[in-house]
């Protein structure tokens, strides 16, 4: 079975995902694009195959502030982009998980790609029924900016970011400056109270696998992988094109933990 819905957030703001449930689903996995991240990207519907094939429900959605509207694949709503916080992105996630979880009671995973990884972690405490966080290339911290750039973000009164892909200048608020004193991804690590694992590139070029090696120390149950020739996307590409060695390998110890945890 596969469906595609729309959520509302707390903000009141759309909330667009696709759940897909295989006949004897034995667990169900959520998966939490990273920043500039959405849910048709590159590898994501591959992943979500994947796992379907493997008997495992998957839950994919993009955040109600990721820039994307009603076009999957095109950041038309920077206005929405400007104003994302990791609150508004926690108070997404659960709104998404709580809705699968209605649909089918199945021992629930969350999966998260770079900073939904850390969105992941951040929000596992507060989700009933969690078996386990998975995390691919996570962010270790929140706050990735020295004094001086927040100095300037507050002065100028947002932060330009631009798209690599689509060579876009995408603005952001200094309202998710304020909002990043809220949140500490170690400490929420160290809560943990489901097993944790962390599969992270050798060759990532955007967040050192250090950060993800900070992660499982400070968890109380928790696997590092390191993948040595991975990038930060596994060595996938948008539009997705062949299946990288790297990115497969990222999916099957994925599957087998899930296996071996779910309840």
């Amino acid at each position: 079975m596969s469906v595609q819905f729309t959520l509302t957030s707390e903000e009141g703001l759309p909330i667009r995902g696709n759940l897909d449930v295989p006949a004897d689903a034995l667990a169900l996995v959520v998966l939490v694009h990273g920043f500039k991240g959405f849910k048709d990207w590159g590898f994501f519907p591959w992943v979500a195959e994947y796992l379907t094939e493997h008997r495992f429900a998957v839950c994919r959605f993009n955040m109600s502030r990721s820039g994307i509207g009603e076009n999957p694949e095109t950041f038309d709503r920077l206005d929405l982009f400007a104003e994302d916080t990791f609150s508004t992105q926690l108070a997404d996630l659960h709104t998404v998980v709580e809705y699968a979880q209605e649909q089918h009671r199945l021992s629930t995973f969350l999966l998260g790609h770079s900073r939904g990884g850390g969105v992941a972690l951040l929000g596992a405490r507060e989700i009933s029924g969690l078996c386990g966080v998975i995390t691919w290339n996570a962010i270790a911290r929140v706050d990735r900016w020295d004094d001086a750039a927040k100095q300037k973000w507050r002065e100028d009164k947002k932060l330009d970011v631009e798209n690599a892909r689509t060579k876009q200048v995408m603005a952001i608020s200094t309202r998710a400056l304020d909002d990043l004193p809220r949140h500490d991804i170690l400490g929420a690590s160290a809560k943990l109270e489901v097993p944790l694992l962390a599969i992270a590139g050798g060759d990532d070029e955007t967040i050192p696998y250090a950060e993800s090696k900070e992660l499982t120390s400070a968890a109380s149950e928790a696997v590092f992988v390191k993948i040595r020739t991975a990038s930060h996307t596994l060595n996938a590409v948008h539009p997705f094109v062949t299946v990288p060695r790297q990115l497969e390998l990222a999916t099957a110890i994925t599957c087998r933990f899930i296996a071996a945890y779910a309840e």
